[in-house]
């Protein structure tokens, strides 16, 4: 019975694995991308409205705490548990409303998956392009865990939004002695005062 339940463990296991590649991470990406751009971005609503819908998108989709983690480094084991949550809620607010504006500037557009391709292990890049004038190309970063696909990073022309923030929020920790609570309080300050782009 043991040795039984051991081959169905394993190969439960196998099965999910198997399940697990680029086919299900350009599904994941292709259904989100549509939801968020498409059915939201691309309506006639007020802003207002839009940017609700998208946050429920958008903040569901992102590995919230693995993005954070590393566009802070090394400053995130020095923090507290109220510090990290204080910092991601700010961070998530304030990255939500950036890339709704983002995205709202291509909206009524065709978004075409080019390819996948594999990433760091359980990761993969699904490149797509936004049919603007010229055409935009996105590469959406995703990370596999239990069978769950999650964003952890987007790239939009070349620009990694992962990388930029770890660039921006590194400079600012540097010059102010690592104290994560004044760049969780930037962050709320930028939220609170951000104005959405016109549209062309």
């Amino acid at each position: 019975m043991k040795k039984l339940s051991l081959f169905l463990l394993g190969a439960l296991m196998f099965a999910r694995t198997a399940v697990a590649g680029p086919d299900e991470a350009t599904a994941f990406v292709s259904k989100l991308a549509n939801e968020m751009i498409v059915d939201v971005l691309a309506t006639e609503k007020p802003m207002t409205e839009k940017l609700d819908l998208f946050r429920t998108k958008f903040q569901a989709a992102i590995d919230l705490k693995f993005v954070g983690q590393f566009v802070i480094g090394t400053y995130w084991r020095k923090a507290t548990p109220a510090e990290r949550e204080a910092f991601l809620t700010a961070f998530m607010d304030f990255a939500t409303k950036s890339w709704a504006d983002k995205f709202n500037l291509y909206t009524g557009q065709k978004i075409t998956f080019t390819g996948t391709r594999p990433a760091q292990k359980g990761q993969f890049y699904v490149d797509s392009l936004i049919e603007n004038n010229p055409p935009a190309e996105v590469i959406w970063r995703v990370r596999e865990k239990d069978g769950t696909y999650k964003i952890v990073d987007i790239v939009v022309e070349g620009v990694s939004m992962a990388l930029s923030y770890r660039n921006e929020y590194s400079s600012f920790l540097q010059k102010n002695n690592g104290n994560l609570s004044a760049l969780t309080k930037e962050l709320e300050q930028k939220s609170k005062n951000f104005q959405f782009s016109e549209q062309k």
